[in-house]
């Protein structure tokens, strides 16, 4: 008999060695990957991969529409291309399907005699995680029961177990979602910058790229016998609008802590930035979010700059926290006012009221009660002329009288819808690299920035600096890109794809179709033609559509100091604006077809050039084009500064988490009047440089603010 302490010794042996046995196991496992060639190129572990047609035995009907998708059906398309043949050979990559960067998102990588490869296009556990540890694990009801009979208490175990052994479920949405955008936004400078690639998808909205791949397993059980693709309920939509939106600033930031100096990746990072938090101030102004007002706080007290990587980093972690604690407060049933935005109709605040909180008109604006009193003989708005008041006190002088009606627009509306740039450069990655090095690109820049001069023309033109930017003014129509259906709220870019091609939604698809070497008889590009592309190539069009923004015959954007563009060089513009691969045209050519544009459009309108009135007695005096700005800019600006301050008083939040209406015109006329104190403004000769007038009138309005104490943003 073998005595108790020799039993228990050998146990002990025995169970040493199995405790050994599965940490080499696992040690085995995450060396694996390592231990494979091009392993470092794997987003998931290749050894736990069990490939999609496993998954697809019990989720029929999602595996179905996963093959018809275009992260399925691109594993035997995407290594075929010209533009990733040419990206491969940029980045050094001999074949894209195996041991290359490629495989990190296009493809599921898989181990095939100790190299990996792609297995098949971006699948379910590119998603949901490598699923050989998880795979026997979330659809194991318990004994002898089956989805609708299990226990509650073995369902919240299977749960927990399934995301111990790596399964990122559809309710975990951060954790499902981030792989998405770890994708989409492309964060890779040398892959975008050497090779040429995509600066990521620019339009991906989460909620409306989730209806194209939808596969609700769950919910078209609990809504039928799950053989149809059910849709979310509305709740969880929007909490994934949120959640999507967030999750692009997130990662944009993460994309521009990789970045190190200038190039089209960081250009394009920094306007991922921009743009997602551009969706999320649109987002706090319908609903009231503590966690994305948190988001948006965190990205203005960080540089979006190359080398800046830790404190990018920290904001990025500091924005994923605040979405988690979104998601863990939120159930979407609250989140009703954001339906809008959802939609596309561009939320109620934003689309109906302008910043001050009175409705949208086409009318003249009346931002400062001193602008609008009289009317000139055209029946335009005029300021009241300087002078002195009934009770004797100095009256604000007039602002510089304009010819001509104000309008939203100088060019006609296309009946096509735009979907904005960004959906272009997926095909067309070196044009998309133009464009971010392009002035075209820059082109809305000035108006974020509310530079000097254009604040300056727009106010003369009768719009407050706050709505230059907006996609229903006339500056965006030919600064910006405005977006169907979002026309009221700030455009996110210059001048785009759309700008000059036409609106692309209806013929984005179809003009991809047939052989590229039938040129302009390919079927694609004659259907494209009837959905609203336009046929560039006839120099007649192309010189209509440059001429349309280059030509200016507006009668009262000229009086305000906008330049006419009389003088523009087409055939040098068309050197520098040359991203095709087709010989330019020549010369004369150009000029001829732009001619004809320009005659039919008409002579400039020779009309005054506003200029700003004289003080009242004890001025300046004088006037004409000569007149030196002075007392009469300063009594103009503090005016129009104060009137700005005024009314726009932080706005108290309504019960259902949309904003109210500012504070009424009675209310803003009781703040106690600002004494300015400032110096006098410097002398100004009628010889003084142009940008040395701005750049006085630039110290001016900061000093202003400054007075008032606001920052030169507006921010208290």
């Amino acid at each position: 008999m073998v005595s108790r302490n020799r039993f228990l010794g050998w146990a002990a042996v025995a169970s040493t060695a199995v405790a050994l046995s599965f940490l080499q196991f696992q040690l085995n496992a995450q060396n694996e990957t390592s231990a494979v060639a091009g392993g470092e190129f794997a987003r998931q572990d290749p050894a736990k991969i069990v490939a999609a047609t496993t998954c697809g035995e019990c989720h029929v009907s999602e595996f179905e529409v996963w093959k018809r998708t275009p992260h399925s059906t691109s594993f035997k398309t995407l290594h075929r291309k010209e533009s990733a043949e040419a990206i491969a050979g940029k980045m050094g990559f001999r074949l894209i399907k195996r041991q290359s960067l490629c495989l990190s998102c296009h493809y599921t990588a898989v181990v095939e005699r100790e190299q990996l490869r792609a297995g098949s296009g971006v699948s379910c556990e590119s998603c949901h995680g490598a699923a050989r540890d998880w795979l026997d694990v979330h659809n194991n009801y318990g004994s002898g029961a089956d989805y609708g009979s299990e226990t509650a208490e073995h369902r919240q175990k299977r749960i927990e177990d399934s995301r111990r052994a790596g399964m990122r479920r559809p309710s975990d949405l951060y954790d499902t979602v981030a792989s998405c955008y770890g994708c989409h936004t492309v964060p890779e400078e040398e892959l975008v910058n050497v090779g040429g690639h995509s600066t990521g998808s620019a339009t991906f909205e989460l909620v409306a790229w989730q209806e194209k791949i939808r596969h609700n397993f769950l919910q078209s059980f609990l809504t039928g016998d799950g053989s149809e693709n059910a849709v979310r309920p509305q709740e969880d939509l929007r909490r994934a609008y949120v959640v999507g939106r967030a999750l692009d600033l997130e990662f944009s930031l993460r994309g521009m802590a990789e970045a190190t100096g200038k190039g089209v990746y960081t250009k394009a990072m920094s306007r991922r930035v921009r743009t997602s938090l551009s969706e999320l101030r649109a987002i706090a102004s319908e609903a009231t979010l503590v966690e994305v007002e948190e988001m948006v706080a965190t990205v203005r007290a960080v540089e979006v700059i190359p080398n800046n990587r830790q404190a990018l980093l920290e904001a990025a972690d500091k924005i994923e926290a605040a979405t988690r604690r979104f998601l863990e407060k939120q159930d979407g049933t609250q989140l009703a006012s954001l339906d809008g935005l959802m939609s596309g109709e561009g939320g109620s605040q934003v689309a109906d009221l302008e910043e001050d909180g009175e409705p949208d008109t086409e009318e003249e604006d009346t931002e400062s009660p001193q602008l609008a009193a009289t009317t000139d003989q055209a029946g335009n708005p005029n300021p009241p002329a300087g002078g002195t008041t009934a009770d004797g006190a100095s009256a604000a002088p007039a602002r510089p009288q304009v010819v001509g009606k104000r309008k939203n627009r100088i060019r006609p509306k296309s009946r096509h819808a735009t979907i904005g740039p960004g959906s272009c450069s997926g095909c067309h990655g070196p044009q998309n690299g133009w464009w971010y090095e392009d002035p075209h690109f820059a082109a809305a820049d000035p108006f974020f920035d509310q530079r000097p001069k254009n604040v300056q023309i727009a106010r003369l033109y009768g719009l407050s600096p706050g709505k230059m930017a907006r996609g229903n003014q006339i500056c965006m129509d030919c600064h910006g890109s405005v977006v169907t259906g979002r026309e009221s709220r700030e455009v996110q870019d210059g001048v785009g794809c759309e700008s000059c091609h036409g609106p692309a939604k209806e013929w984005l698809e179809p003009h991809q179709e047939g052989d590229e070497s039938l040129g302009p008889q390919r079927p694609g590009y004659v259907a494209a033609l009837k959905l609203g592309k336009l046929d560039l190539p006839d120099l007649k069009v192309r010189a209509k559509v440059c001429s349309g923004c280059h030509y200016i015959t507006d009668s009262r954007l000229i009086s305000s100091g906008h330049p006419s563009g009389k003088g523009f060089d087409y055939a040098a513009g068309m050197a520098q604006v040359r991203h095709w691969e087709k010989p330019l045209a020549s010369s004369s050519s150009l000029q001829a077809a732009f001619s004809t544009a320009l005659s039919a459009r008409g002579a400039v309108p020779d009309v005054p050039i506003a200029t700003w009135a004289q003080a009242p007695p004890g001025g300046a005096g004088g006037g004409g084009s000569g007149a030196r700005l002075g007392e009469a800019a300063d009594s103009y600006l503090a005016q129009s500064t104060e009137a700005s301050y005024r009314r726009r008083p932080p706005r108290p939040r309504g019960a259902g988490g949309g904003r109210t209406r500012g504070s009424s015109a009675a209310s803003r006329s009781s703040r106690a009047p600002v004494d300015l104190n400032l110096p006098p403004f410097p002398e100004i000769a009628e010889s003084t440089p142009v940008e040395e007038v701005l750049r006085h009138l630039k110290e001016r309005l900061e000093a202003l603010y400054r007075a008032l104490g606001r920052s030169a943003e507006g921010e208290p």
